[in-house]
């Protein structure tokens, strides 16, 4: 897939996101389904600051060639490219403050952080010579990936988390009742 769809899917996905926020009040906007479960506001806070502080962290560092020069991705890396998707189950991370984002205080911050985002993808999209570089950046989760990966990661993992956010509007809607 080209850049240019990574792009445009990216965008459709993310402005879904701003419209939904509507939806809900603050109070359900932040209510967690149990207490080792995120709310909606911590999600979206995850995909916020993951994409603003790794994920287009790590295309600038390619871009800028401050990264190495090669190196592969995990095994799951390589699937989740393959498919082009993560697969259909449920993720868990550490449950530690460093992982775990807090709520947000308002849904105007997290509908700033929304828009921010589309801005830098728009951006880099229209910078051709970001994604000439071979140049990789190295995580945990995926080993190494170049610029253009960690911009298709950016896309499927806002399209992963739509399943989390179907589970917590089916909780909310039971709560509701």
């Amino acid at each position: 897939m080209d850049t240019k769809e990574i792009s445009k899917r990216f965008e459709q996905v993310a402005t879904y996101y701003i419209e939904e926020l509507s939806k809900y009040s603050l109070d359900e906007f932040t209510r967690k389904p149990s207490e080792d479960e995120w709310s909606l506001g911590q999600m979206y806070n995850h995909l916020i600051n993951g994409t603003l502080y790794l994920h287009l962290k790590a295309i600038k560092q390619c871009a800028n060639g401050t990264t190495s020069d090669g190196g592969k991705k995990t095994e799951i890396g390589e699937s989740i490219f393959k498919e082009g998707t993560f697969p259909p189950i449920r993720l868990k991370g550490p449950d530690t403050p460093d992982f775990t984002p807090p709520n947000p205080t308002g849904k105007e911050e997290v509908k700033e952080g929304l828009l921010q985002i589309i801005e830098k993808m728009q951006e880099i999209e229209k910078s051709s010579l970001t994604f000439r570089t071979a140049r990789k950046f190295s995580t945990e989760e995926w080993d190494y990936l170049n610029a253009e990966e960690y911009f298709q990661l950016i896309e499927m993992h806002f399209r992963h988390h739509l399943r989390q956010k179907e589970r917590i509007d089916q909780f909310l809607l039971k709560v509701s009742k």
